[in-house]
């Protein structure tokens, strides 16, 4: 199982899914010109994840955080599946912590977080949408 770090760029977000840690997150902006290219590895990573855990009787106290100053359509219907997939987590005896961040005056950014929490299924119940500033 190895660490994902994805480097911030000027259109897709930094990502780092680190299992040794439990600390997971995805922070900036999202609108890359192949948005499946960008989320691919991402989901992989989270299915492997899930099998690690699986296949070797583990459960993890796992925190995910988001914190994204913009993102586009596209990158919404990733963002569910992958809330999917993080909750899945929870299937295999997993506890999740979701954080959900946004700038103070970005309302849409805070109503985005609750429907996507809501679209997505999520059954966690330690999910918070906050501001961070």
């Amino acid at each position: 199982m190895k660490k994902l770090h994805i480097k911030p760029k000027k259109d897709s977000p930094e990502v780092i899914l680190d299992h040794t840690s439990n600390v997971f997150s995805i922070k900036g902006i999202c609108h890359p010109e192949n948005v499946t290219k960008f989320f691919e590895p991402v989901l992989s990573w989270f299915d492997e994840f899930k099998n690690h855990l699986v296949s070797n009787g583990e459960t993890r106290e796992i925190k995910m955080i988001f914190f994204f100053r913009y993102f586009n359509s596209a990158t919404y219907k990733y963002l569910i599946t992958l809330l999917q997939k993080i909750n899945e987590l929870t299937d295999v005896g997993s506890s999740v912590f979701v954080e959900w961040h946004y700038e103070e005056e970005d309302e849409d950014m805070h109503e985005s977080g609750e429907e996507l929490f809501e679209f997505s299924g999520l059954r966690i119940p330690h999910a918070c949408i906050e501001s961070v500033f």
